[in-house]
């Protein structure tokens, strides 16, 4: 079957999107790492939808014969969700018809979809900046900067496993159990070979460099310490380093099992063929 037969077939309109859709969605699957951590939640009548924020119930331990104490959930603000149309446009040049180079026409459908997968990692990951709790902000003057040393053992704004747990402690105030370190390829890199310390006699040593990475102070494979699983995503936001200012990246750690909701009204189609 030619592409211009295709186009002259009564069952065109029904299954080239059909296809298409299959392909888009196959295409996208592999290249998620951060939106399947959300909880998809299916809008059906509308484009929005208001979450309530409330506080928590306290239980209690209730002497014999006692009353059991009353509780109430008190809500103190509505969070609006809102669905928006994303997409992308293909076109295909009169040669590729004539020539019935259907696999032109799967490698751009293929595209599509990791197009689409990479732009729902992209919001995903900007929401997250948005809503995090800042632990550590480099950009605030010095005073919450992290506590990673150069060679000379100076701060140099890099980052250790002890930021790590710092951030790891603030998340578990808020109840909540870290599971999942989220990085750009370039600051995990950065990030494992910060292997330079000040020692307690003044001297410098290449800490890292003397341990093998298979031992218990190293890290072996994608397995952090605390037991975090490492997200290693291209993107997650990153600045490279521009004359005298250094690179920078937001770093998350997360819980994954509170993470956030994904609002889905409909999923990836074809709007015109």
């Amino acid at each position: 079957v030619t592409i211009k037969e295709a186009f002259a077939s009564p069952d065109a309109p029904i299954l080239f999107p059909r296809i298409i859709n299959r392909t888009l969605r196959e295409a996208a699957e592999p290249e998620a790492l951060i939106t399947p951590l959300l909880s998809t939640v299916r809008l059906g009548k509308g484009r929005s939808m208001e979450f309530p924020a409330v506080n928590a119930i306290q239980a209690a331990e209730i002497p014999e014969g006692q009353e059991y104490p009353e509780q109430a959930l008190a809500f103190a603000k509505q969070i609006e969700g809102k669905v928006s149309k994303k997409g992308v446009k293909i076109v295909f040049t009169e040669e590729v018809i004539q020539d019935s180079l259907w696999d032109i026409v799967g490698l751009h459908v293929r595209a599509a979809g990791r197009a689409m997968a990479r732009l729902k990692e992209q919001i995903a990951l900007a929401r997250f900046a948005g809503a995090a709790t800042v632990v550590f902000d480099n950009d605030n003057g010095g005073v919450d900067d992290t506590t990673g040393l150069g060679y000379a053992g100076t701060a140099n704004l890099t980052m250790t496993w002890d930021d790590v747990v710092d951030m790891a402690a603030v998340l578990m105030a808020e109840n909540h159990v870290a599971t999942d370190f989220i990085v750009h390829p370039l600051m995990w890199s950065i990030f494992l070979k910060n292997e330079a310390f000040h020692g307690p006699d003044g001297a410098n040593y290449q800490g890292a460099r003397e341990r093998k990475l298979g031992s218990k102070e190293g890290v072996v494979n994608s397995t952090a310490p605390l037991g975090l699983n490492v997200l290693v995503s291209p993107f997650v936001s990153f600045t490279a380093k521009s004359g005298a200012t250094p690179a920078k990246s937001d770093v998350f750690l997360i819980d994954r099992s509170e993470v956030g909701v994904m609002l889905v009204k409909d999923d990836m189609s074809t709007d015109e063929w």
